[in-house]
């Protein structure tokens, strides 16, 4: 689409992550009027076995109203420390009514390597956002609520894209949520810039990003492959790690707070900088073809996927069965070869069920199991 407004009109809200939902830092970033996102893992009471007792909802409502403050679902901790999610979807809407955010995401589960390390579970993943979306938002319209910000879950462009029209983003929607871009690199067929080229090509006109954790070079960067209309906000962190790195011991609020300041505004006055001397480069689709390993491992996640959205399987046994069935079929392919699933009624399915048939209809609408009629 390529409709980068004027430089002077480009001016993305970069968004400061806060982590603690109280004390100097939180009272430094209200004084200063910095537009904030702060995590729901920042609200979360424990016992002291450290399950999940609730939220601390007056914490959130002691944030003044006026300011611009944002809330996350805070997915990523969800899927590296517990698995799943530990609260339910009602628990989140209350932290989401306990104030008048920004916008308060939808629960999503994000894929980064480090806890998607397959397409199995990416696509799961992937799947799991997209139900857990319409859980929320149905939820949320029940209670009389403004519906959570969708958020497009994926890896490859093209998975951001599958996510994105199922989640049939429309035409009022205002805002997009993009995870799993944290430091994400810009080039290739996995970097932001296909990525959000990709979605440029499906999301309504005048629907924009926010890129969640996007690194500071990826806004001028976007902007030079003609994506700036597509770019509404960031947030980042990367002040608190710098302090940190600079003072492993001995970090006081008030140190983070005035390095949370000062970032802000380098950051915003080098992206202005950028911003008026950008040039508008060709952006160039990245393609990538997909080995019979990929397509065969993706519909096991997909079919696996399918049964948590209809609610036959909560996610975490979804993903143990994944784990089990992209171990069969990996073998399967393997030592047989896509042979294993030229049967569309097999005696013997190996006991994969569903994915056995996921699989197949995979690997032909791939190209790599031809059928005879």
């Amino acid at each position: 689409m390529n409709k980068t407004p004027p430089s002077s009109a480009w001016q993305p809200t970069i968004r400061v992550g806060m982590p603690l939902p109280s004390g100097e830092l939180l009272q430094y970033g209200v004084a200063s009027g910095l537009p904030m996102l702060m995590s729901a893992n920042a609200f979360a009471r424990v016992n002291a076995r450290r399950e999940f007792v609730g939220f601390n909802l007056a914490a959130a409502r002691a944030i003044p109203q006026h300011v611009d403050c944002a809330l996350d679902s805070a997915g990523f901790v969800a899927a590296s420390h517990f698995g799943d999610y530990r609260w339910s979807v009602d628990a989140y809407l209350d932290l989401a009514a306990s104030r008048d955010w920004a916008f308060y995401s939808s629960m999503d589960y994000c894929v980064e390597p480090q806890v998607a390390p397959d397409a199995a579970t990416r696509r799961l993943r992937v799947d799991a956002t997209i139900a857990r979306y319409f859980q929320c938002a149905h939820r949320a319209a029940q209670r009389g609520m403004q519906a959570p910000l969708p958020v497009i879950q994926g890896y490859f462009a093209s998975e951001y894209a599958y996510c994105a029209e199922a989640l049939a983003i429309g035409k009022d929607t205002r805002m997009v949520g993009i995870g799993s871009v944290c430091r994400r690199h810009l080039h290739g067929p996995d970097g932001l810039i296909a990525i959000m080229d990709a979605l440029d090509r499906v999301l309504p006109p005048d629907t924009v990003c926010h890129l969640f954790g996007a690194k500071g070079s990826a806004l001028p960067a976007l902007q030079q492959a003609g994506l700036a209309h597509r770019v509404g906000s960031t947030d980042s962190m990367a002040y608190d790690m710098a302090c940190r790195r600079a003072m492993p011991v001995g970090r006081t609020q008030l140190m983070r707070a005035r390095a949370m300041v000062d970032w802000h505004a380098r950051e915003t006055r080098q992206l202005a900088e950028r911003a008026t001397r950008a040039a508008v480069l060709p952006c160039v689709a990245s393609e990538r073809r997909r080995d019979v390993m990929e397509v065969a491992t993706e519909a096991v996640g997909a079919a696996l996927g399918e049964l948590h959205g209809s609610n036959d399987v909560e996610y975490l046994k979804a993903s143990h069965l994944a784990a089990h069935d992209v171990y069969v079929v990996t073998a399967l392919l393997r030592t047989q070869g896509v042979e294993a699933f030229e049967q569309e009624e097999p005696e013997d399915d190996y006991g994969l069920g569903v994915v056995y048939q996921g699989v197949r209809e995979a690997l032909v609408e791939a190209g790599y199991l031809a059928v005879t009629a």
